[in-house]
């Protein structure tokens, strides 16, 4: 695979006036009409999320191809006690502080492909309910004042762990969609945020209260340039009538002082489809 250009993580910037990058967007159908992509990637409800894998027993991401560095040092006076096992046997931690801790960053391995994981990945569980992904190669660096984690590497790498941060915010309730609004990290030129704000606040089928719980989908795959990355996420979905390998997918846009923010799509346009499974190039798992 090619190599990728390797920028480092902005720094955090300072906290900006809300306006056509800051967005009061995210529309409904970027949410696969609202209850198919909550239903998926809200754990313990209707459906149950099977962690897909390639065949036989090849690693999902391949041995010696795993950056520089595998593992993320834990401040112990950082983080609760004991870490815990979630729901598919990942490791998760708790960190004192709900935004989540900052880990020490270095650079990563030189000619990465974009389907190598960032080096150092810890599980946290932040805002008491969503487990997200920190490392020590590609950010976050920074949080937002409204507490969103900031300061993403403009890699394939970095743009993947945003893509996974900010479907969360949008997905998990109409407090953490302010949040991402307020720290001005939406782009929304079709003004479609507040279909999904009202549809959350009508408690109707495919809402999604406040405070939702967010899990992360097992399979990624980044479509990545330096100015615009589509971020795919797959998961298998059992239902009555059999199991659905989905592929959700999130466009981001980067921001100079401001660093990968979410690009709302046109009003009709597609952002999911069922894939036969998850063998095609660049799909992989980072966790």
């Amino acid at each position: 695979m090619s190599e990728q250009p390797t920028e480092a993580p902005p720094k955090e910037p300072a906290p900006t006036d809300s306006g056509s990058d800051s967005g009061r967007d995210l529309s409904l159908r970027w949410l696969m009409g609202g209850s198919i992509l909550v239903v998926i990637l809200v754990a313990g409800l209707i459906f149950s999320i099977v962690i897909a894998v390639r065949g036989g027993d090849e690693p999902l991401v391949p041995a010696g191809d795993q950056g520089n560095g595998a593992t993320a040092a834990v401040e112990q006076d950082q983080f609760e006690p004991d870490p815990f096992f979630d729901e598919k046997g990942r490791v998760v931690y708790t960190p004192l502080n709900t935004n989540g801790v900052i880990l020490r960053q270095s650079a990563p391995a030189t000619g990465r492909a974009a389907t190598t994981a960032p080096s150092g990945i810890m599980l946290q569980q932040v805002h008491e309910n969503m487990h997200l992904p920190f490392s020590t190669s590609d950010g976050p660096t920074g949080f937002s004042d409204s507490g969103v984690a900031t300061g993403f590497s403009r890699t394939a790498q970095g743009a993947g762990l945003a893509g996974v941060h900010y479907i969360g915010y949008t997905a998990s309730g109409n407090n953490r969609i302010n949040m991402l609004l307020d720290a001005g990290l939406v782009s929304d030129p079709n003004n479609s945020i507040q279909d999904l704000i009202d549809l959350n606040a009508s408690g109707k089928p495919g809402s999604t209260p406040e405070n939702s719980p967010f899990r992360m989908f097992q399979m990624i795959k980044v479509d990545y340039t330096a100015d615009l990355a589509r971020v795919h996420l797959g998961a298998s979905v059992t239902r009555a009538s059999g199991t659905e390998n989905v592929d959700i997918w999130t466009d981001l846009v980067w921001r100079d002082g401001k660093g990968w923010i979410v690009k709302t799509p046109a009003k009709g346009e597609k952002t999911y489809q069922l894939v036969a499974d998850y063998s095609a190039e660049g799909w992989t798992s980072w966790w």
